[in-house]
């Protein structure tokens, strides 16, 4: 088993950093079969902005930017996806959800056929690992 292992903080001491890391190690320990991939968006600069040249694809008029192409290869070759986020405004950091606009396109991540919605990627596990700073009740209350 590969597992992409996708994270978002700026601080490479953050808490996130942290977790990312453990589940890392834990995938390794696991046996030489398990592998891992660690994705610091922040740190590899990856651009979250849904640009023109984005729309126009989604449009079809013009091809994949070459940074979508790259990280829609990385999930190509996993087995599972384990994003890895601090919890911000009750959701995603914004580096994590543009890089989910962005990759995660039609005709590749999902296409829409006679109407209807059809996933592409169901074979792809993925786990959510939301850190937040509130206790459960706090959560409850908000929804």
């Amino acid at each position: 088993m590969h597992a992409l292992i996708v994270f978002a903080h700026p601080d490479s001491t953050s808490h996130t950093h942290a977790v990312a890391k453990q589940i890392a190690e834990g995938i390794a320990s696991a046996g030489e079969e398990h592998t891992f991939e660690l994705v610091d968006l922040a740190a590899e600069g990856f651009d979250p902005r849904f640009s023109a040249a984005d729309y126009q694809q989604f449009k079809g008029q013009t091809v994949l930017p070459d940074d979508v192409i790259a990280e829609q290869q990385r999930i190509n070759r996993a087995d599972a996806l384990v994003l890895v986020y601090p919890i911000y405004w009750w959701s995603f950091p914004a580096q994590l959800k543009g890089w989910i606009d962005r990759v995660f396109t039609q005709g590749w991540a999902y296409d829409e056929r006679d109407g209807k919605l059809v996933k592409l990627l169901g074979h792809l596990p993925v786990h959510l690992i939301a850190l937040g700073g509130a206790d459960q009740r706090t959560y409850a209350r908000y929804g």
